[in-house]
């Protein structure tokens, strides 16, 4: 740090809340059950955030669901953020885990938390809150930062709702940590896969199959042929993966199908595939057999439809975010972190979708950890206490650089 008796300062005060006040706000997150569809679960959870933000002075705005499927998302900020330009803390209060499984209870074994969402991210949520608060005990003139921490409350399900908020939001935030999960060796995520969910349907025409089988259009033999040249979209070497992973259709054995849909998952790791990908399946509706010699003439009768789209673009390493990933590490190494670019993430995230926007993003700078989406998930509460340090340190003489 350029002041090293104000970092020092930090650091002793985040590690005099952690054990009195940090832990226990982690395990009441945890014990609060959030699965993304159980909105009621979610609002209550997202209400103990509210309360936690709110001690460290900081208002909410809540922005609701339209379609009323999730639980508002949250804005927290300073009174004098206002309409400026701020960075952007991003983490979500959802989880995977619906109360059917029984996995609901947060536990500690020495340096070890489990539970629900201990890792996938309440204890990234904690950071935040309890480096905001170091903040504000050790350096009050320095607390009224150009911040908006973001949480939404659909991340799990690929933020359907959310990204508007986003794409709002992205022209007035200078950059974005975003605190997943940590990774092996502490090193900072700077490129995520993007994806794609597709359905393909197609239309034939039924028919009995033994008195007028001619009479008939089979769309399950019409989507076997499309299946095959989706799949061989899928091209290693660039990172594009795409994958037909349900099938279904027809109606009966002795009735030619009417009808049958695929439904695909996409993964691609530039924009650039990403649209080709669409682009090639939105092909496939208008023109399913261009080019085929060898398809069965009354299967040229079929309709295909795509629907479904990107869900999620890659998030690609720039040159913005890499040098936001270049400012945080020193903070990091000084409160005992490694440091270091993580290798190319094959899940999303949200950073995906501020990338995306143009906000430069790092990600991962959570807690490490293993098993998250697992009922096995645990976090390290020493490395969850370090990467509260090092953000409260990077807070104090960063939060107001512009990283575009």
């Amino acid at each position: 740090m350029r002041d090293p008796l104000l970092g020092a300062a930090l650091r002793a005060a985040v590690d005099a809340a952690f054990e009195t006040e940090q832990v226990p706000l982690l395990q009441r997150l945890v014990d609060l059950p959030s699965h993304t569809y159980a909105r009621d679960d979610v609002e209550i959870a997202a209400a103990a955030l509210d309360e936690a933000a709110a001690a460290v002075g900081l208002t909410c705005t809540k922005v609701p669901d339209p379609s009323g499927r999730f639980a508002d998302h949250r804005i927290y900020a300073d009174p004098s953020v206002g309409d400026g330009p701020s960075l952007a803390l991003v983490g979500h209060i959802d989880t995977v885990f619906p109360r059917s499984l029984g996995f609901l209870a947060f536990r500690r074994d020495g340096d070890v938390a489990r539970g629900p969402g201990v890792l996938d991210m309440k204890s990234g949520l904690t950071s935040v809150i309890f480096a905001l608060r170091a903040l504000r005990a050790v350096a009050p003139a320095r607390a009224s930062l150009p911040v908006r921490f973001i949480v939404v409350s659909d991340e799990e399900v690929g933020s359907p709702s959310s990204a508007a908020m986003y794409r709002e939001l992205a022209p007035r935030l200078t950059g974005a940590l975003v605190f997943e999960s940590g990774r092996e060796g502490d090193t900072i995520v700077t490129r995520r896969k993007g994806g794609g969910l597709f359905t393909i349907t197609v239309r034939g025409r039924a028919a009995h199959a033994g008195n007028n089988h001619h009479k008939g259009v089979n769309a399950i033999h019409a989507l076997a042929l499309l299946v095959d040249r989706v799949e061989r979209l899928t091209d290693y070497a660039r990172g594009v993966t795409v994958n037909v992973g349900l099938i279904e259709g027809g109606t009966a054995k002795n009735t030619v199908p009417a009808s049958a849909k695929c439904q695909i998952d996409a993964r691609f790791e530039t924009v650039a595939d990403a649209e080709r990908v669409a682009a090639y399946l939105q092909q496939l509706a208008r023109e399913p057999f261009a080019g085929v010699a060898d398809v069965p003439e009354r299967l040229r009768e079929v309709t295909v439809e795509v629907s479904g789209g990107i869900t999620r673009p890659p998030m690609e390493a720039t040159a913005a975010s890499q040098r936001l990933r270049g400012v945080y590490e020193p903070y990091a190494a000084a409160c005992g972190l490694h440091v270091g670019e993580c290798p190319l993430q094959g899940g999303g995230s949200d950073a995906n979708l501020l990338a995306a926007d143009g906000v430069p993003c790092v990600d991962g700078l959570g807690p490490y950890g293993q098993h998250f989406h697992e009922t096995e998930e645990w976090c390290s509460l020493d490395s969850l206490r370090r990467r509260t340090a090092a953000l409260a340190c990077f807070l104090a003489e960063e939060a107001g650089t512009c990283f575009r």
